[in-house]
């Protein structure tokens, strides 16, 4: 078994890729050039290293990369930087997802694709709701902040798909502020946001985001629960 994990240089694209090796699965990885790739995933045999950025790969040389996986893990984001926020790409996520989909979809296997998303999209299409001081200030970030209009339109993207979706499942993954932790606590999975990522947001380690995304993979039955939602992740108090 063989999973691409997109993002892998990051904080919690890291920890994916140590929790695949933990339950037995291969990584393969894209970084960028620049990327400062840790010493423990450069010298590990098991992991495939490929550098480059996402956005300059062709459809062919993408679907020749994803080929020989049964899975993606997208762990993309907007580094917390004025250039990270502001400068391009602006549609960093979006792009990504958008390109990934359309060519699992087209695959003759069917494969799985989870995306990290967060509890600053709302599951408007499953009736999630927010008060209106949330939709204020969402609207206020859709607005200004390229990165929320980004990861508002990934989401948007998989869920207006789901019926145009031929070979393969996904799962949005939800984290709320998430935080560092060395090892994998207790953590719950709801299928709604429990509180206001505004007004009152709770915490979610990223090893626990790893460990949950990495079990979607490992357990069928998970998977079945979760397929095609947006489930939401929180450390447990």
């Amino acid at each position: 078994m063989k999973t691409l994990v997109l993002g892998a240089s990051g904080a919690t694209g890291k920890q994916v890729v140590s929790q695949l090796l933990i339950n037995g699965i291969l990584p393969k990885v894209i970084v960028r050039p620049t990327a400062k790739v840790v010493e423990e995933m450069s010298n590990d045999r098991k992991i495939e290293i490929i550098k480059g950025s996402i956005d300059d790969f062709s459809i062919d040389q993408l679907k020749g990369i994803i080929e020989d996986c049964d899975s993606v893990v997208t762990c993309l984001g907007h580094n917390i930087t004025f250039k990270g926020i502001f400068g391009k790409p602006h549609r960093l996520v979006y792009n990504a997802v958008k390109k990934v989909t359309a060519i699992l979809n087209e695959s003759n296997k069917r494969k799985k694709f989870i995306l990290m998303s967060t509890t600053a999209y709302t599951n408007k299409m499953y009736g999630e709701k927010e008060t209106s001081g949330e939709a204020i200030v969402f609207a206020l970030l859709k607005l200004l902040l390229p990165p929320h209009r980004d990861n508002v339109n990934s989401g948007d993207h998989l869920f207006k798909m789901i019926k145009e979706t031929k070979s393969f499942e996904w799962i949005a993954v939800r984290p709320d502020g998430l935080i560092d932790e060395n090892v994998v606590s207790n953590y719950e999975i709801v299928n709604e946001k429990k509180r206001s990522p505004i007004f009152d947001p709770g915490k979610t380690s990223r090893i626990n985001v790893a460990h949950f995304m990495v079990d979607l993979l490992s357990n069928d039955e998970l998977w079945q629960t979760w397929k095609f939602k947006a489930p939401v992740i929180y450390n447990k108090e």
